[in-house]
């Protein structure tokens, strides 16, 4: 087949019991789909072509992320199809074959898609009735999915109770995934749905079906009496959230499940947030360890960031108490060699007479603050240093990265020296503002440095006495939360043991004190239920679930 209408067929995408899937391009509007088309040998039975037609006219009503849309439907050359959104990736009974069982947080992520699609359809009034993976897309990058064939799906219309009711002897949907009230020809809801959802769930965390029997016989019998192989047993890393909502999905009453997809919705919402939060605690700790751990990380943040900008702006601080202290010694020194340098400069070279200036620097450098000195003229000649081997030779500025200050409206450089790792301050000389030379002088930083070490030290030791008071108060702290909490997994112990009596006295006025009156009131209502004898077995249930 090449043409079907005004598709163009592509190749074959696969083959259905009542019908095949074709590859197509619609050349009105230039999109590729996926084209249903009813197998001949069924065309001419108009029981089975209404079904075929009624699954577009149910399917295309709904406009849902998780639901494959429905393009057009019609006939053709006396062939029904259905046009539908065209969606690369693969059933997911097709993936389970070849992987093998889900992860626990991809099962959950994707069967909380399927129930929201469940849950808008059922708002819809309509009820897809052959919930299977085979009719579950998954998309290539395996996060995403569609719902889609809803062959027998049925539109609740004005008279629900004539519609709702399925011939006896008449199975609608897959025998392995149908529920027990389909199986034996019962009232048939969206309920129905949730309990095929429940076998695909099951499916998807074991890597098995829920109901492996191959004959309908034997199938219809475990579908409506036999009880599934515990999900712990093949996959232990399923909690118990999640096994408790595949073990309300696939109860054999209607009534036992959850009313709605709406309300397994909230559910599968509920177990993803709770898997979050028990992702981000992996160890097993007591709430007082994990209290301290906490406040301390929190604490060590805090402490390393206000630390950080303490020492930095200290640091600043105390670099430009230095500054300021180096340029005063500075301005000293330039003032005094200024007299020598200027007198100098009048003469011949030959008669030029240093010696009082180097005698002055000389002296100078016993200061036990200053590391070096030097005093070039204005041809940039060391005249004198305390370095003997630099007099007389050409003077070299400082190569260290420098910051340049405003002093008396005279330009001043001060940088740290990178070979001495000194504090240098190269100063104009100047006489009657015309400048006769340059002064280099670099200071020990010694003291700089032993103030702020002694800082980083007390620093330290103030974040370590912050810290151990943190864990402390941490600890004690998440004992304070344990202890009741210790007493209410107690009296629920008391409880689901079948101890009705069980109480919590106490004269809190805070969220742990609500607790134990919850506890109390629900206790409560279950001791006056059990005077009941027809409630006792569901007193046990609600016990049992309590205690879970």
């Amino acid at each position: 087949m090449k043409e079907l209408g005004r598709y163009r067929i592509e190749d074959k995408l696969g083959e259905g019991a009542m019908a095949d899937v074709y590859r197509a391009q619609d050349p009105e509007i230039g999109r590729t789909v996926a084209i249903k088309v009813l197998k001949r040998e069924f065309a001419s039975d108009t029981h089975i072509n209404a079904r075929f037609l009624q699954e577009a006219r149910a399917a295309g009503a709904l406009s849902h992320s998780n639901i494959a849309t429905i393009y057009d439907v019609g006939e053709a050359n006396g062939i029904a199809y259905i046009a539908m959104e065209l969606i690369e990736g693969q059933p997911l009974d097709r993936w389970i074959a070849v992987h093998g069982r889900m992860p626990y947080e991809k099962t959950l992520r994707l069967a909380l898609q399927l129930a929201q699609a469940l849950a808008y359809a059922h708002a819809m009034g309509i009820v897809h009735r052959d919930v299977k993976p085979a009719n579950i897309l998954l998309s290539h990058n395996g996060n995403t999915l569609k719902l889609l064939d809803f062959g027998v799906a049925r539109i609740a219309e004005a008279d629900p109770c004539a519609l709702e009711k399925t011939q006896v002897g008449q199975l609608i949907g897959t025998p392995r995934y149908m529920s027990p009230e389909q199986a034996l020809g019962l009232t048939v809801d969206a309920r129905s749905d949730l309990f095929s959802l429940g076998a695909v769930i099951y499916e998807m965390m074991t890597g098995r079906p829920a109901f492996p029997g191959s004959e309908l016989a034997a199938l219809a019998i475990q579908i409506s009496q036999g009880k599934v192989a515990p999900i712990g047993e093949v996959a232990a890393d399923c909690p118990k959230g999640l096994r408790s909502i595949i073990d309300r999905l696939l109860a054999k009453k209607p009534e036992n499940r959850f009313a709605d997809g709406a309300a397994l919705v909230t559910a599968l919402e509920r177990e993803l947030d709770d898997e979050r939060e028990a992702g981000s605690t992996p160890l097993k700790l007591s709430l007082r360890f994990r209290f301290s751990i906490a406040l301390a990380l929190f604490t060590a943040i805090v402490l390393a960031a206000s630390v950080s900008v303490i020492l930095q702006r200290q640091q600043q601080t105390l670099e430009t108490i230095a500054a300021v202290s180096g340029n005063s010694i500075a301005r000293f020194v330039t003032g005094n060699a200024a007299v020598e340098i200027v007198e100098n400069a009048g003469l011949p070279p030959e008669q030029q007479d240093w010696t009082a200036l180097q005698a002055f620097v000389t002296s100078a450098a016993h200061d036990e603050d200053i590391q070096g000195i030097v005093i070039a003229d204005a041809e940039g000649i060391v005249r004198a240093s305390n370095n003997p081997q630099l007099i007389d030779q050409r003077y070299q500025p400082p190569s260290a990265e420098t910051t340049v200050m405003e002093q008396n409206n005279r330009r001043v450089t001060n940088a740290l020296d990178a070979d001495s790792g000194g504090l240098r301050f190269v100063h104009p000389v100047d006489y009657a503002g015309v400048r006769f030379g340059t002064l280099d002088l670099v200071l020990k930083r010694d003291a700089l440095d032993a103030a702020l070490a002694a800082s980083k030290t007390l620093l330290a030791t103030l974040s370590t006495a912050i810290m151990a008071v943190v864990l402390l108060i941490g600890y004690f702290s998440g004992a304070m939360v344990a202890r009741p909490l210790r007493r209410l997994c107690k009296a629920l112990d008391e409880l689901a043991s079948g101890d009705l009596t069980t109480r919590i006295s106490h004269r809190r006025r805070d969220e742990v004190g609500d607790a134990f009156d919850a506890l109390n009131r629900a206790a409560a209502s279950l001791d006056q239920s059990a005077v009941t004898p027809s409630t006792t077995s569901e007193t046990s249930v609600l016990a049992t679930r309590i205690a879970a």
